[in-house]
């Protein structure tokens, strides 16, 4: 029997990631959302002809419109348990900003749990003609690959992928003992190589240091999920000599991440670390920190909202402060554009915009370093990334390892 893959969602960018896979059965591998000021989601899918909903991690892109599937159906749906956790709090938080565009209420998200089957990794799920297996992506904790069986087919979807070790994430599961009929493989960064990690990591805290002694505040606008840990983790690595003060959402990650050390690098020192972390949740106390010589971790990591909007406000006229963005600042968000304005003449009396690349994704060698360890002869599906990042990393992977590399379009169908 055949078995093909259809694109819901946007393959040729990074987010609302959604692929449907049938054959004998239909699995729907994540169901994210775009998420601009109005979220976009993918096509739609008819739930009563699905198996199998498979969530890879819990970062919206990924997940987002994943209770749309269960406000008029059911179906069985499996992740991990940091994934179902962190993906309760990151829905209840995109309903409080985006809920009047939202097609769904909690109430499907509270459906969608109830259906979870939980599956650890390099576990095994059983269905009728087809099997599940879950492997570490070393993108955040409990993200996974999902390698799909199904009617003597194997299909592996990396998700969001790490081949490098981080302080919070030992690096992606990539030695697969099976022959692969297709891959879909991410490319977010296929075009570019990461500063070496620990060289960042010195230097990162090293400015850290030198602002605060010269008698400046720092911000470290961080997304709460993973970004915020594995900053907390660096400046516990480097023994930071000053106070580290953390906000918002990421606290409530950090308990969460905690709660499932299993899927943790070093629990013990995360433990630590946040053990001797200054725990802000109120206004009266974030008016007063922005006058000391302290460091301050805050989402949103892109300054989209959240509390380091606030600090930002209220820092970024001292030239004695130091901004530090360490993720990912995609087009028209207001970090990219803080981050462009830092590079004029005009801003010389501002606080230091610095950016530091403290990726979770792998970037073009860490992705060729994977597709090297393939098995069998599969048909490479390139996704999430822009034009750019697929092709260079697709003509990368066809030219020297002979691979099929193919840059689907949303809606578009392949037979496998």
């Amino acid at each position: 029997m055949d078995v093909k893959i259809d694109f819901l969602g946007m393959p040729n960018k990074v987010g609302r990631s959604a692929y449907l896979i049938t054959g004998s059965k239909s699995i729907l591998l994540d169901y994210g959302v775009d998420l601009d000021r109005i979220p976009k989601f993918p096509e739609p899918v008819d739930v009563k002809h699905l198996d199998l909903f498979v969530i890879s991690h819990s970062h919206l892109d990924h997940m987002g419109a994943a209770p749309m599937l269960y406000v008029s159906g059911n179906v069985k749906a499996l992740t991990t348990r940091p994934s179902i956790d962190v993906s309760d709090l990151l829905i209840r938080d995109f309903m409080k900003l985006s809920g009047e565009y939202l097609l769904f209420e909690y109430i499907d998200f509270v459906s969608l749990r109830r259906n979870v089957e939980l599956l650890g990794y390099e576990e095994e799920l059983r269905l009728d003609g087809a099997s599940i297996t879950l492997y570490d992506a070393g993108h955040i904790p409990g993200s996974a690959q999902v390698l799909v069986s199904l009617d003597g087919k194997n299909i592996l979807y990396t998700g969001d992928i790490n081949t490098y070790e981080t302080m919070l994430q030992k690096p992606a599961h990539m030695d697969f003992d099976v022959e692969l009929d297709a891959v879909i493989m991410e490319s977010t960064y296929g075009d570019s190589k990461h500063p070496d990690r620990r060289t960042q990591e010195r230097r990162f805290v090293e400015l850290a240091e030198e602002a605060i002694e010269e008698g400046g505040t720092v911000l470290v606008p961080a997304f709460a999920v993973a970004r915020s840990q594995e900053i907390l983790l660096i400046l516990e690595k480097y023994g930071f000599k000053y106070d580290v003060v953390m906000d918002g959402m990421a606290l409530e990650v950090t308990k969460i991440f905690l709660s499932h050390p299993d899927y943790l690098k070093d629990p013990d020192m995360l433990e630590r670390a946040f053990s001797s972390v200054r725990k802000v949740y109120r206004w009266r106390d974030r008016k007063k920190l922005v006058r000391e010589r302290v460091l301050i971790i805050a989402p949103a990591g892109m300054l989209g909202g959240g509390a380091a909007v606030f600090y930002l406000n209220k820092l970024i006229k001292n030239p004695k402060n130091r901004i530090f963005l360490v993720g990912y600042q995609a087009p028209g968000t207001p970090g990219r554009s803080l981050l462009e304005e830092s590079e004029s003449e005009e801003r010389r009396d501002m606080a230091d915009v610095l950016y530091m690349r403290f990726s979770a994704h792998a970037d073009v060698d860490g992705l060729f370093k994977f597709a090297s360890k393939l098995q069998g002869d599969p048909k490479i599906f390139v996704v999430h990334g822009d034009r750019d990042a697929r092709r260079n990393i697709g003509e990368l992977v066809e030219d020297k390892l002979g691979f099929k590399v193919i840059y689907p379009s949303t809606k578009e169908s392949y037979i496998i």
